[in-house]
């Protein structure tokens, strides 16, 4: 339960378990995607199919790719929140098959300069990953408006894949200024969990990506019919999964519903060494791709067995 205290997610299940209703909150959503997700994962394997599949039959959306492309998001990977740390580990990223790297530069800084200093972070990372990757930069709505406006040329001189959380989606005439002074497109979303939350911004054409999450959003069903709201607008999709490997399956098996050609699918490069002992058969990717594997539900089980 990505971002909840274990305490609050416990109880919440508790009471769910009892018949009580889930809260319209942030961990009510989010128990209830991780609910909604088992549930897929259930009904599929008696299905006897891939998750991708069963949703297929549950939406009538085909399956389009079996083969997922990845990015590496290195946030959780940096120790120290320095140019020179940011660099090291985009290079890992690179050399382990990342094509794509994202970083969230502005986390964990203070003070007047958080966007200077973050800004040089970007820039090592930039540097190191060369002029041919892919850059993707997460605010996680730390700057201003007029911060962004304010540094607009440092930003596009990073040449970015893609402006993450700059403004908030419920803010359009923000997401319509910042749209109009960066160089590169606005993705946003990770907490959407219904239409009147996306619709907004999708109308405004100031979102270029739209960002659901299998967890917040409420399972693989709801980011589908999100994701369908945002193409009906033109704007592409790529869930949102800083996430481990069962919510990582989950968002693999969605994605092979979108459109091949599409923003990759997020992957949470360099956060533990012991990641991959937690399911089996182990995590079906590589620095690049994700495959699905073909037996029923996520093609994977949590391991039950101590590290």
């Amino acid at each position: 339960m990505s971002d909840i205290p274990e305490a609050e997610a416990a109880r919440l299940l508790a009471g769910a378990a009892n018949g009580s209703l889930l809260p319209d909150t942030f961990a009510g959503r989010t128990v209830a995607g991780g609910l909604r997700t088992a549930e897929a994962d259930a009904a599929a394997r008696e299905a006897g199919l891939p998750l991708a599949d069963w949703l297929a039959e549950r939406t009538g959306r085909p399956v389009l790719r079996r083969t997922i492309p990845l990015y590496a998001n290195i946030n959780r990977a940096l120790r120290t929140r320095t140019p020179r740390a940011a660099a090291d580990t985009a290079r890992q990223a690179i050399a382990a098959g990342s094509a794509t790297v994202k970083v969230a530069p502005f986390d964990g800084l203070t003070g007047a300069d958080r966007i200077t200093r973050g800004l040089d972070i970007a820039r090592a990372v930039r540097e190191a990953i060369g002029p041919e990757s892919i850059l993707l930069l997460d605010a996680h709505h730390l700057l201003t408006v007029n911060q962004i406006m304010l540094h607009a040329a440092a930003f596009n001189d990073l040449r970015l894949g893609w402006l993450e959380d700059a403004v908030h989606l419920d803010d359009i005439e923000g997401l319509r200024r910042v749209r109009a002074e960066i160089e590169a497109p606005l993705a946003g979303g990770e907490f959407a969990a219904t239409p009147d939350q996306v619709l907004p911004a999708l109308r405004s054409g100031a979102l270029d990506i739209l960002m659901p999450d299998v967890k917040h959003a409420g399972g693989p069903l709801r980011v589908l019919l999100l994701a369908a709201l945002a193409a009906e607008h033109g704007v592409a999709v790529s869930p949102h999964n800083p996430s481990g490997p069962v919510a990582t399956a989950a968002s693999a098996h969605v994605s092979a519903l979108l459109p091949p050609g599409g923003p990759p699918l997020e992957f949470m490069f360099g956060e533990v060494p012991w990641r991959g002992t937690t399911v089996t058969p182990p995590e079906p990717m590589t620095g690049a791709t994700y495959e699905l594997r073909p037996e029923p539900g996520i093609g994977i089980t949590p391991r039950t067995t101590e590290r």
